[in-house]
């Protein structure tokens, strides 16, 4: 390292006293020639460029590590649960941010537990805890709990399959503890002004039987908000939930909790029309493709 000009000066006696005595070590002992720098005025100046060398290189230390953390890039805000639990792989609530949606991050709850995890849960039914028979106010900007019973919003909902191709994943439990699941590899639902239609589910994978196809190209409906293909009924209202129904419905996952038995309840007809689930379980993830596309983006 290059010492100041300043630090060159203050040397300069040094220096002189050092040729003086031809020697190179600079103890008093070996200052033993005739000479017109005081000795002590010597020790004092080494002293003050002693302490001097050592403020340099803390000054330079400080500029070095400021250097460090300006260069270093922000982290960008996680858009999906992917992004988000990459560094833990834990399961748990996590703040992701969709910039069609808000540029204020919002906490959503990770899975990491199916299918090598990166979902977001965007419905839960575990109990009769939360009511699911809501009107479209309740549904667009969603409630419960995220770690509980919870419909995560058609806004959000919209903005997140809209920004970016997601699958679908749903999980799901009869009350004798069966196991089923259904995926599809193309979610998409549209905008408020369009009704949130359920513009694509995509391929279907799974061991419950395809009972969500057929929703496909319908709009949501709560019973206040009537936009299902039967005239002459209203299916929210008659079956109890908020769902993409047509005339009537192939699955109705958002039904009533209580209703154990009947067609009222938490319905997917290719596990049982009349018995209801005890639980249900839906993710989305962003497909491939989707994160192939981010990539070359960023």
């Amino acid at each position: 390292m290059l010492l100041p000009k300043f630090i060159v000066l203050l040397m300069s006696p040094i220096l002189g006293v050092k040729l003086c005595a031809g020697q190179e070590d600079l103890t008093v002992e070996s200052l033993d020639c005739n000479c017109d720098v005081d000795i002590d005025i010597v020790k004092r100046v080494l002293e003050k460029l002693e302490k001097l060398e050592k403020r340099v290189e803390e000054i330079y230390s400080r500029k070095e590590n400021t250097q460090v953390i300006t260069a270093t890039p922000k982290t960008n805000m996680p858009g999906s649960c992917l992004e988000a639990t990459t560094a833990t792989s834990k399961s748990g609530i996590y703040q992701i941010k969709v910039e069609r949606f808000s540029d204020t991050p919002f906490g959503v709850w990770c899975d990491q537990d199916s299918d090598f995890g990166g979902w977001t849960v965007i419905q839960r039914r575990a109990n009769a805890e939360v009511d699911f028979y809501r009107n479209w106010t309740d549904y667009k900007i969603g409630f419960g709990k995220l770690d509980g019973n919870y419909w995560i919003g058609l806004d959000k909902l919209h903005a997140l399959t809209t920004s970016c191709e997601h699958e679908l994943y749903i999980r799901m439990e009869n009350f004798s503890g069966v196991k089923y699941y259904a995926r599809y590899n193309q979610f998409v639902v549209g905008s408020e002004a369009e009704g949130y239609v359920l513009k694509s589910v995509g391929d279907y994978k799974g061991d419950a039987s395809d009972y969500f196809k057929n929703h496909e190209g319908s709009k949501f409906s709560t019973y206040d908000r009537d936009n299902d293909r039967k005239d002459d009924d209203n299916c929210a209202k008659k079956w109890r939930g908020g769902w993409w129904y047509n005339c009537c419905y192939w699955s109705n996952l958002n039904g009533d909790y209580t209703k154990k038995n009947g067609g009222e309840g938490i319905v997917w007809i290719g596990i049982s029309r009349d018995e209801s689930l005890k639980f249900v379980q839906m993710m989305i993830r962003p497909t491939q493709d989707c994160m192939r596309r981010l990539a070359l983006k960023y």
